[in-house]
């Protein structure tokens, strides 16, 4: 089981890593021909309608994650026909979401005038473009539940696989007809064909797969089964809300308090942090499922051990992450666009310090829900929803657009970091949370003075655009490299990161292994 689950980890990581590098590319030749084609008020109308939507589908949140939850046990025993009930009841749910979705969507138009501050320079009309957004939505939850299964099974990389194809035909289809029409409902309209046409795809692959689920003699589950299912899909519904709210909540604000035209120059700055964090977030999926597994049959230790070598590695590739967005997205963002779409540095810091502690705290995320703690720390949504509206529009007087940024790592801090490794430590683990803390204080005094030293750096940089972005991308390279050898190189995560990684490596390849046996005797 061990070889099996690190295999399919492997697999799906690599899978995953792979298809979103691929979609991110296309998504930005997308944006640059959008960009080319339409003006910045479709791209903040283009990201204020995502968020909206994504408040909307916070009820899906909570399924998704139960769904796969409740696929691990069955799916290591075995068991098609809790499988088959499962299935079954997902089905009917999703149904439910989707129209649920839809009607909670079409209560928010009389609203449309107090989220837009300003009404936008766009030639078609913004309810109608809405309702495609919302249609796309409500659409793609009617067959969305049978990728569960494939994921539990830990085959995310047929997911991700299938993804990548959808996204790049729709991508070359959308180039194209922006660039002979200049029409944004046909860009539109192709994203939702395209999000209807994978999920039927997806869904007849599952059955084919898996054919035990097309059999008719399904079982319906225990009442008790299905209270408990419910009961943990209410809780992780208002524990994700608050996520939602702290992450998905950033444009309606930028909407509403400034304008939609700088929530389109924030969009390109989102882009390209979206694009490096839905690669991560792929390759942390590709985790996921296997995590479950070594939760349901691993012991506490092992489970722990794990725990701290995954959080280990999201802190090294999230704070180089960050350091290279603070240091790299002004100079690139000219280049790619021009001065006239350039923000202040405090937009790209706060950003890429939002973006490193929310990849700092996907572990414990992770292992909560695949241990199943879903109703405990049922408080801590509203600390982080109420704190980042509040701190949002206290800051964002104060500070601009960066403050509304600043907000949201401030709502992070004081609420789901702390509380999801404290209850895992003390539910499953069953030691103390304070070597966590630890950590995770050390981790972010390193990033930060990483990140001094490099802003440091970067200001001392002249030339041309091309000069600049070659010497930053080497700043942002090799400090915090440095830094984390220097402070991390002793540590039992580095030692085990290095065990795992760095020596199978050099075993593959002689002869950098003999120059390697020959540097460390």
């Amino acid at each position: 089981m061990e070889e099996s689950r690190t295999q399919n980890t492997i697999k799906n990581v690599k899978t995953g890593a792979i298809v979103q590098l691929v979609n991110r590319i296309m998504s930005f030749i997308v944006r640059t021909v959008f960009i080319r084609m339409l003006n910045t008020e479709y791209l903040g109308v283009n990201g204020l309608f995502t968020n909206i939507l994504t408040i909307l589908s916070f009820a899906e949140l909570g399924i998704g994650t139960a769904i796969i939850f409740n696929m691990y046990k069955p799916v290591a025993e075995n068991d098609k026909e809790k499988i088959k009930s499962l299935m079954q009841l997902y089905k009917k749910t999703y149904r439910i979401i989707g129209f649920t979705v839809f009607i909670l969507g079409l209560c928010v138009i009389p609203f449309m005038n107090l989220i837009i501050k300003e009404t936008p320079d766009i030639k078609e009309n913004i309810v109608f473009i809405y309702i495609l957004f919302l249609t796309n939505t409500a659409a793609s939850y009617f067959f969305t539940y049978k990728k569960s299964i494939i994921a539990a099974y830990q085959k995310q990389s047929i997911i991700n696989n299938i993804d990548s194809v959808f996204y790049l035909c729709s991508s070359i289809l959308q180039i194209v007809f922006l660039v002979l029409t200049r029409n944004y409902i046909i860009y539109l309209l192709i994203l939702i064909l395209s999000t209807i046409l994978e999920n039927i795809i997806l869904a007849n692959k599952a059955d084919r797969m898996y054919p035990f689920l097309k059999e008719k003699d399904t079982k319906k589950l225990k009442k008790e089964e299905t209270n408990n299912i419910f009961s943990n899909v209410k809780s992780l519904i208002v524990y994700k809300f608050g996520s939602v709210i702290m992450n998905g909540t950033d444009n309606i604000l930028i909407s509403s308090l400034i304008n939609v035209e700088t929530v389109g120059l924030c969009s390109n700055y989102v882009l390209i942090i979206t694009a490096v964090k839905s690669v991560l977030s792929s390759a942390l999926n590709g985790v996921t499922a296997s995590v479950g597994n070594l939760n349901v049959v691993g012991e506490p230790k092992q489970k722990e051990n794990v725990f701290y070598q995954i959080t280990f590695v999201n802190y090294l590739v999230y704070s180089f992450c960050a350091i290279a967005f603070i240091v790299l997205l002004n100079p690139f963002i000219k280049i790619w666009l021009g001065d006239n779409y350039v923000l202040s540095l405090s937009v790209s810091v706060s950003l890429a310090v939002s973006f490193f502690v929310e990849g700092l705290r996907n572990p414990g995320y992770t292992y909560r829900t695949t241990l199943g703690l879903f109703e405990k720390g049922r408080i801590t949504p509203y600390i982080g929803a109420i704190t980042n509206i509040i701190f949002s529009v206290a800051l964002c007087k104060l500070l601009g657009v960066a403050g509304i940024f600043i907000a949201t790592v401030i709502a992070q801090l004081v609420s789901y970091s702390w509380i999801d490794p404290y209850l895992i430590h003390k539910y499953e683990f069953k030691t103390s949370v304070k070597k966590y803390y630890k950590k995770y204080l050390l981790y972010f005094a390193v990033f930060s003075i990483s990140t001094i030293i490099s802003i440091f750096l970067s200001s001392m940089v002249s030339g041309s655009l091309i000069m600049v972005l070659i010497l930053d991308a080497l700043i942002a390279c090799v400090i915090p490299n440095t830094a984390n050898i220097i402070f991390f190189r002793k540590t039992d995560e580095y030692i085990e990161l290095k065990r795992k990684i760095v020596e199978p490596f050099f075993i593959k390849n002689k002869k950098i292994a003999l120059l390697y046996r020959r540097k460390n005797g």
